[in-house]
């Protein structure tokens, strides 16, 4: 395992019999899981109104090692930061080097409004492959439950699941509006056909806002309603024999995971990366809980949305630090007595490292003041 110490350090010289740094070791170098790669899109096409398949190649034929239900983060040189989404297609689906994002418009969301243009031909930066999302190993039912933007995640593992002819049944609710707002559902229907023989998969379009009065025979109301009325209720998927696949709006996977919790699924069951956007706060970490294994620092997408610090004062308005002064090998100590702080205006709200911590140490809920073992707040 890589630790902070593992710098590259400069080339030094002796001039005058005087040892001389010429340079500052960059304070990033580690051997990250996240790559950062220059890339271009490719594509961008409308599947309804406010939804666009954008799909990306890495330049030079690069390539990340990835699996279905991850995400990256796409960065245009228009936009001050990057933006989480995950991957649409399993790996098996996608050309070399090239990959596919579903994004919904989103009323004041930055990246999405830019998109209302085509951006074919555009440079941009792919940062991944992030998060722990995938398919389990045993032979249980899967529930896969998406909404939104969501399908993209859900629709990676159903592809990659039907590649390997998992055998396990597999029932895959979908969750929109009307049926303007649905997309890909003959490609998803068309799994079926690919699926392990003597296995069910089925594809279930749920709609919450579809007038009366339409022809729409499928499902209607709130998806996990629909999925507890019609198939945990009837017997059709068994709490005790089943595991659940979530990915869209938060409310919607709370929503999922308490249908699942009171018919008896464990938590253990349940799997799940929830995407938040900036209105949502930035994690805050407590460092009497961490224990240095950097798990944080190797998947963080941007360089200083986690900062090794040295010192931080001005604290603004909403309780946060304005100066940070990180730790800079060769020219602060390296001591940096277990004091790593979230940079608000850096992070991007992907919880990437709420994730990937082992202890529990990051989360949103956190008290702001930083918890560090030695005074390094100035207040």
């Amino acid at each position: 395992m890589a630790s902070r110490s593992d710098f590259i350090y400069p080339n030094t010289g002796v001039p005058h019999r005087e040892t001389k740094v010429e340079s500052a070791p960059h304070p990033d170098v580690q051997n990250s899981r996240v790559k950062i790669k220059n890339a271009v899109i490719t594509g961008h096409e409308n599947l309804t109104d406010d939804t666009f398949l954008l799909t990306v190649k890495l330049d030079n034929g690069e390539v990340f090692n990835s699996h279905a239900g991850q995400y990256g983060t796409l960065k245009v040189d228009a936009l001050d930061k990057p933006r989480a989404f995950s991957f649409a297609k399993a790996p098996t689906s996608e050309k070399k080097g090239e990959y596919s994002f579903f994004i919904k418009q989103v009323p004041g969301g930055k990246f999405s409004e830019y998109l209302e243009e085509n951006r074919t031909g555009t440079k941009i930066v792919l940062s991944g492959p992030m998060g722990q999302f995938k398919i389990d190993e045993s032979d249980e039912d899967m529930v896969c439950i998406a909404g939104g933007s969501g399908l993209s995640a859900i629709n990676a593992i159903v592809e990659s699941a039907a590649h390997e002819k998992v055998k396990r049944n597999c029932y895959f609710f979908y969750g929109a509006r009307a049926q303007k707002d649905l997309y890909l559902v003959d490609e998803i229907t068309a799994i079926e056909k690919k699926w392990a023989k003597g296995y069910t998969f089925k594809f279930i379009p749920v709609l919450s806002e579809e007038p009366e009065d339409s022809d729409w025979e499928g499902g209607r109301g709130f998806v996990t309603d629909f999925f507890k009325e019609n198939y945990l209720k009837t017997g059709v998927v068994k709490a005790e024999s089943c595991k659940a696949f979530f990915c869209g709006p938060p409310p919607m996977i709370n929503a999922g995971a308490k249908v699942l919790e009171e018919a008896g699924v464990s938590e253990e069951s349940m799997f799940f990366d929830k995407f938040e956007d900036a209105r949502s706060p930035a994690p805050v970490i407590d460092n009497s809980k961490c224990v240095l294994c950097d798990e944080c620092l190797l998947v963080k997408p941007t360089a200083d949305c986690i900062v090794e610090t040295a010192k931080l004062s001005d604290i603004k308005d909403n309780g946060r630090f304005s100066n940070i002064k990180r730790v800079d090998p060769a020219f602060t100590s390296g001591l940096y007595y277990n004091t790593l702080y979230i940079n608000e205006d850096k992070c991007i709200r992907c919880y990437a490292c709420v994730h990937a911590c082992p202890h529990k140490a990051i989360s949103p809920n956190h008290d702001l003041e930083p918890k560090t073992l030695r005074n390094i707040v100035e207040i």
